[in-house]
């Protein structure tokens, strides 16, 4: 690759990335702005003074840490599930010949074509006949029935060609059992497959607002997601750098997630994605 190139490329690739850190960016600007500063036209690329003011009135006005520990409680049980029951579902599609097994693929992949509003209704009737609305257990059931079909199609064509299955053939050899080979073999090797799939598991609960305003209507039970909608309707536009900063507050947890696991993001996505 001679020099033009690289530096085509290299400007390319700086382009998409400020396009996609810009609005991170005017975010934390916005937040860390005095509220002199916030109308100001032409806006400023930089506030004229550091205030971690918008930072401390949203503790204060709105239960923002009941809100965060409900959204963490939600998200790693429904991240936990979903990885549970969608391994043993993957692994049994991928290693087993069982009659259907195609037909139980496709049912999968239809449920992707589902819009997701669909069955809010039926299943709000259900959890409420049941006594689930207004609980942990109620939204944590519901986005983990949402979030498996995705996770095990791709757990499924990641346990298929993540290694050979000669790797398994030779642990049964040696005298080791389905289950040994499960959780002594395939679990540990499928690791970077696991991580990328309970990304997009937290990733679904943690975002959600719909299915979390309609099943949980308590504030006791509401999450992040609507925290910030309860924030921007009560105070508006007035408070837009308050806005703002519960915004940031809200992606930290992300990030962290993110920063544990992305080494083996790109690997997993990347097997997952062959065709089995």
């Amino acid at each position: 690759m001679g020099i033009g190139e690289l530096v085509l490329h290299y400007s390319g690739l700086m382009i998409i990335f400020a396009f996609v850190i810009f609005p991170y960016y005017w975010m934390l600007n916005t937040a860390l702005k005095p509220k002199a500063d916030l109308f100001l036209l032409p806006p400023r690329f930089w506030p004229s003074q550091i205030d971690f003011t918008a930072f401390s009135e949203v503790v204060s006005r709105i239960p923002f840490f009941t809100y965060m520990k409900n959204s963490l409680i939600v998200a790693g049980f429904t991240t936990l599930f979903a990885i549970i029951i969608s391994a043993l579902s993957g692994y049994s599609i991928a290693r087993f010949a069982f009659r259907g097994r195609r037909k139980l693929f496709g049912l999968f992949i239809i449920t992707q074509l589902v819009p997701g509003v669909l069955p809010l209704v039926p299943f709000y009737f259900l959890l409420h006949g049941l006594g689930l609305t207004n609980s942990y257990a109620g939204i944590i059931i519901s986005y983990a029935t949402w979030s498996i079909a995705f996770c095990t199609m791709m757990l499924q064509s990641y346990f298929r060609t993540a290694y050979s299955t000669e790797i398994e053939e030779s642990a049964r050899i040696d005298g080791c059992n389905r289950w040994g080979v499960f959780f002594r073999i395939a679990l540990p090797l499928a690791r970077p497959g696991i991580i990328a799939t309970s990304i997009f598991a937290f990733l679904l609960a943690w975002n959600d607002y719909i299915w979390a305003s309609i099943i949980n209507t308590k504030q006791s039970y509401r999450l992040i997601s609507n925290g910030i909608q309860d924030f921007q309707a009560q105070y508006g536009n007035v408070y837009i750098n308050n806005t703002m900063a519960i915004g940031i507050l809200a992606t930290i947890p992300v990030l962290i997630f993110f920063a544990f696991a992305q080494q083996h993001l790109v690997s997993g996505l990347s097997a997952g994605a062959v065709k089995g």
